[in-house]
């Protein structure tokens, strides 16, 4: 054995591989390479004479290291024992019935590493060989199709996410910048597909290169544990889609949801081979309880992501039909054409569809001077420190993360009140000094009172910022200095804060990524959709990774913008006009703003101050088991803001939101209206909060 201390281990299993494994390894010991390098051969108990093959070449070959297990562990064993052995900066991998083509391979995998340390993983395009299979001459590769226009795809440059979404990689590819010289994972045990579990656990910490050079074989026979999932899809996760499930489940547990669009749709893979497998032979229970027993995966499309493909619907109004996910189109000749999807969803074919002229986009920034951002609270930020903002005066009643992020940040503050409804006095502007901010909000699309923007156009020396994150369009003109929309919280499109103002264009963030369309689509909606939400429990339970190089960020996605130019607003705003009209007619007792019969902005939502009787959570159960999605504003009562006032308090435990935007129709929403109406005059099945059952 060598005393010189390697640089890269090549990894290579193996399991009765006798008639291949004098292949595999001469391909790798042959490599010439600037560095020292060796070979761990795991035996797994082999029964036809390889370890024997082995040991006698490790007697010529210095760097040849064989371990042997002394009973068959069907892989698990041979595995974990292994890679516990491997203490060197790289990890190559071939296993004992594949082979390398190139004796340069490890020189240009490991050298690209060397040069390049913001990339963690090196794989390249791999060559398939079958056995059994005499006359079939055409070479097939596992690969990746580059010829993209987005040059980071030509370069073969990519992310984790896009490991999980298309897996075009194979084991023999893989070099790995080692991250586990002290041990791997406690749960990494329980994994069954080892290469993609490693190949994940090393793409998070940094970007993948792929080399469009075929430069190993896959060798593929009847013993390898992908062969079936080839030859038959159905049989192949009939047998192992339970197992193939657990582990993408383990993954995004382990992730912490990072990566879920992705891994839903591998999940989705094994379930439509499953359910397909059963329908061609007929058992249809099985296919039922299949789909019983992982509904949580069918039904997160529509639950969850739901603002999204209103959205879609909205831009896209001829192309609705997106679930389940895996539906086609009907062909020419009435069959149905598969539908391309990625993270299960169909693609956006929004470039076929023209822009309208009376568009969201168009009102929201039509002759202004604008910047896009990926949230509203970015922008917002951005605007403040670009001003150099000395105080920022803020409503008594704000978002929680806003009032967060500005107490992490140690940013000056101070806050107005707002009233029992929601209208703040003017009296507060008086206060203010020169270099201050006022941050006004316009609660459920509804504008500012004109008292309060006419003190603040007054007053020259202070600065002001309106916020629309709520407002589809408050029916009144941009008379702030900045005006701060955020279309995915009224319209559902992926992500977007919109700053509209003079001198705001210098602000747009300069993304470091020139993404395609459809990889900008696949990590926004990730990012929009399925944020994780880790606590300090999970971290600490699952010793959850640290992202040393997390996905790319920026600005907000062109797809975001494209959605908006072609949503037409007069059709989105009469639509919220309309069902305000429709709940005001019947819940006017009960409205935050009784008066406003009819408005001429575009409500969000309608919203209640229920009387003291009944809790909120009542009616919140009550309209849910209905099917009646209402919610409670995300807003906060800051601590330092005087409680003795004692009006905004009492409103947000009594302020309930009901669903008005253009995603009800006039009949939906006279339906939403009488539901309530019954349950608040005690005229519903739930009878009385608080009240005895009447007796039987």
């Amino acid at each position: 054995m060598s005393t010189e201390t390697p640089l890269v281990s090549i990894f290579m299993l193996t399991y009765n591989h006798a008639p291949y494994i004098e292949q595999a390894m001469h391909s790798c010991l042959a490599q010439q390479t600037s560095f020292p390098f060796e070979l761990v051969v795991c035996d797994d108990a082999s029964t036809d004479g390889t370890a024997e093959i082995v040991e006698r070449w490790s007697r010529e070959h210095a760097n040849l290291v064989l371990l042997r297990q002394p009973v068959n562990g069907r892989g698990l064993n041979n595995c974990m024992d292994g890679l516990r052995y491997v203490r060197s900066k790289y990890i190559a991998f071939c296993e004992g019935d594949d082979y390398w083509k190139t004796p340069h391979k490890l020189e240009k995998q490991v050298s690209f590493l060397e040069d390049h340390p913001d990339f963690s993983v090196c794989c390249h395009r791999v060559e398939m060989q079958f056995d059994n299979r005499p006359g079939d001459e055409k070479k097939q590769y596992i690969y990746k199709d580059c010829s993209a226009d987005d040059e980071r795809i030509r370069q073969g440059i990519f992310h984790a996410d896009e490991a999980i979404a298309n897996y075009y990689f194979q084991t023999s590819s893989f070099v790995f910048r080692w991250r586990f010289r002290e041990g791997l994972p406690p749960w990494f045990r329980k994994w069954m597909l080892y290469d993609h579990a490693l190949m994940m656990l090393h793409a998070v910490e940094g970007k993948i290169k792929y080399f469009d050079d075929a430069m190993s074989v896959w060798r593929r026979n009847e013993s390898g544990y992908s062969w079936l999932q080839n030859v038959d899809k159905g049989v192949f996760f009939q047998k192992e889609g339970d197992g193939w499930i657990r582990f993408y489940e383990e993954m995004d547990t382990f992730f912490a949801g990072r990566f879920h669009l992705q891994i839903r749709e591998r999940v989705l893979l094994a379930l439509r081979g499953m359910i397909t497998n059963c329908l061609e032979t007929g058992d249809l229970d099985q296919a039922r309880k299949i789909i019983a027993d992982h509904q949580q995966w069918f039904l997160k499309l529509v639950k969850d992501n739901a603002p999204l493909l209103d959205a879609v619907r909205l831009a896209m109004p001829e192309q609705v039909d997106r679930v389940p996910p895996w539906t086609g189109r009907p062909g020419q000749d009435g069959e149905t054409a598969p539908a391309p999807s990625m993270g299960g969803f169909k693609e956006f074919e929004l470039q076929s569809i023209p822009p309208t002229p009376d568009s969201v986009w168009h009102h929201w920034t039509a002759d202004q001077e604008f910047a896009c951002f990926a949230t509203p609270l970015a922008a917002l930020l951005a605007w403040v420190y670009h001003r150099r903002v000395r105080r920022l005066w803020l409503p008594a009643i704000i978002s929680q993360t806003l009032r967060d992020e500005l107490q992490n940040l140690w940013f000056p503050h101070q806050f107005y009140p707002v009233g029992s409804d929601f209208t703040p006095s003017a009296d507060f502007v008086a206060h203010t000094l020169p270099g201050d901010a006022v941050l006004t909000v316009s609660w459920m699309g509804r504008p500012p009172a004109s008292a309060l923007r006419q003190a603040l156009r007054q007053r020259t020396d202070v600065l002001w910022i309106d916020d629309r994150s709520d407002a589809l369009w408050p029916g009144t003109p941009l008379e702030a200095d900045a005006t701060l929309y955020s279309p995915s919280d009224v319209l559902g499109v992926p992500d977007g804060g919109i700053l509209v103002g003079a001198g705001v264009g210098t602000l747009k963030p300069r993304s470091t990524q020139e993404n395609t369309f459809a990889t900008q689509r696949r990590d926004l909606l990730l990012e929009r959709l399925e944020h994780p939400i880790v606590s300090s429990d999970l971290v600490a339970r699952e010793k959850a990774v640290r992202f040393g190089h997390p996905s790319p960020a920026g600005a907000m996605s062109r797809l975001s913008t494209e959605m908006l130019a072609r949503i037409p607003m007069p059709l989105v705003a009469a639509r919220c006009r309309a069902n305000w009209a429709v709940l005001h007619g019947l819940l006017r007792q009960w409205a935050l703003w009784p008066q406003s019969s009819t408005v001429d902005f575009a409500p969000s939502a309608f919203p209640l101050v229920l009387p003291a009787s009944i809790p909120p959570v009542f009616l919140r159960t009550a309209l849910n088991r209905k099917g009646v999605l209402c919610t409670v504003p995300a807003l906060a009562l800051d601590d330092k803001y005087d409680p003795t006032l004692g009006q905004e308090t009492e409103l947000l435990k009594r302020l309930l939101l009901l669903p008005c935007d253009h995603r009800y129709s006039e009949q939906e929403t006279h339906r939403v209206a009488q539901e309530v109406l019954a349950i608040l005059q005690g005229e519903s099945d739930f009878g009385t909060p608080g009240a005895r059952p009447a007796p039987v």
